[in-house]
């Protein structure tokens, strides 16, 4: 099968299209062919091997052999099962997480997959891995986001940011999305509340509070974030640039200062891809793509990914 492998760390130009040889599912997997995979941001990290400590589990000089093929959420067609009681049969329409999924097949296990709904394309579907279940997780979880509560979303024209806000608008909350320039149009389409220009204005600088921020950017420091919370308030750290350390210190802040900020690592759920393919299927949220690639193209779409232009998902079309 064709497969886009990294025997490097580096840019996207260390990545190549290759003949590999096709996956084996083990008991717990399912083979699926691909139809559909996308972009988000653990797949540029694991390509240029960042932070540092991350190559403990990833590989020290270059990837280890089972993480050579990038991309991580995947939609496609089941083909073959090993588990007699398994919850799915060869021909059905899934979607989730399967490492590897810049690819012709993928070996995916199945507690990462769900039935993709009827008229949820495989493009859409492909998004509704890691950005979006973060964003679910993210403001039901870790922010207790309550209907009639205030949010803002830092970084809100990203993957996860774009699902934020209409997922925190599904929710019954008030929604302010905190963005640069050239997403202002795009996030007021998206049916928010108020824009921030990031661009122009330090939202934490303005005089407004708010019950809830979830911060997807990373661009503002945490004691910024936790100032503009009203009391009682939730800072939910879900990603940015910040990395690790941003993690680590807001768990210190939570424990050791007892302040309301909560900073984890989404856990992928069959539960919430479910929902989240319902909430697609029914029109209640949107996937935003900024753009559809072929296989061979997937270099010039992690190296737009790596610049953080990416406005929404970047899927890549396989089949």
């Amino acid at each position: 099968m064709k497969a886009i492998v990294q025997d490097r760390y580096g840019s996207a130009g260390v990545l190549k299209l290759e003949d590999v040889a096709a996956p084996v599912p083990d008991s717990t997997s399912v083979l699926l062919k691909v139809r559909s995979a996308s972009v988000n941001g653990l797949d540029w990290r694991i390509l240029s091997g960042s932070p540092l400590i991350a190559r403990l589990f990833f590989g020290l000089v270059r990837p280890k052999p089972r993480f050579r093929i990038r991309g991580v959420d995947v939609a496609g067609e089941v083909l073959a099962v090993r588990k007699a009681d398994s919850r799915f049969k060869a021909g059905d329409s899934v979607f989730g997480l399967g490492s590897g999924s810049f690819a012709e097949l993928v070996a995916a296990d199945e507690s990462e997959l769900a039935i993709k709904p009827e008229g949820v394309s495989f493009d859409d579907a492909s998004t509704l891995g890691v950005a979006a279940f973060t964003a679910l997780q993210g403001l039901r979880d870790w922010a207790e986001l309550r209907p009639g509560q205030s949010v803002a979303v830092t970084g809100a024209g990203s993957g996860v940011g774009t699902f934020a806000v209409q997922i925190a608008k599904w929710m019954g909350a008030r929604v302010t999305a905190i963005t640069g320039t050239e997403n202002v149009e795009l996030l007021r389409s998206l049916g928010v509340d108020a824009v921030v220009d990031s661009r122009k204005e330090d939202f934490t600088r303005a005089p407004d509070r708010y019950d809830v921020i979830l911060d997807v950017s990373g661009l503002n420091s945490l004691a910024s974030l936790l100032r503009t919370l009203r009391p009682g308030g939730i800072l939910a750290v879900v990603g940015g640039r910040g990395g690790i350390g941003r993690l680590l210190s807001a768990g210190l802040r939570r424990k050791i200062f007892r302040q309301r900020v909560r900073a984890e690592i989404a856990k992928v759920k069959v539960g919430d891809l479910s929902q989240l393919g319902e909430l697609v299927a029914q029109g209640k949220i949107k996937p935003v793509i900024d753009g559809v690639y072929a296989l061979r193209e997937v270099p010039q779409a992690m190296a737009r990914a790596e610049l953080h232009r990416a406005r929404g998902k970047l899927v890549v079309h396989v089949v």
